[in-house]
């Protein structure tokens, strides 16, 4: 059974991957809840593949994937 950190990560990515607008709570969620570089990885992955799913992205998902594109490069 995976650490309880790594289950409620795993709940709220499969809630977002599963919502065509997904809520900026539970994206400030996963981002608070982050504690693995591999984590990060993923969810910027999903975030951009949020943002090709629809010719208008939305301006959040694209900010977020900047803000933690800004954070890897960063760190």
């Amino acid at each position: 059974m995976p650490p309880l950190q790594e289950r409620y990560f795993e709940i709220l990515m499969e809630r977002v991957r599963n919502d065509q607008f997904p809520s900026h709570q539970l994206l400030d969620r996963i981002e608070a809840s982050l504690s693995t570089s591999e984590q990060v990885s993923e969810y910027v992955d999903m975030l951009i593949a949020k943002a090709d799913e629809s010719w208008y992205p939305s301006h959040q998902i694209l900010d977020r994937v900047e803000r933690m594109m800004t954070l890897v490069v960063a760190s």
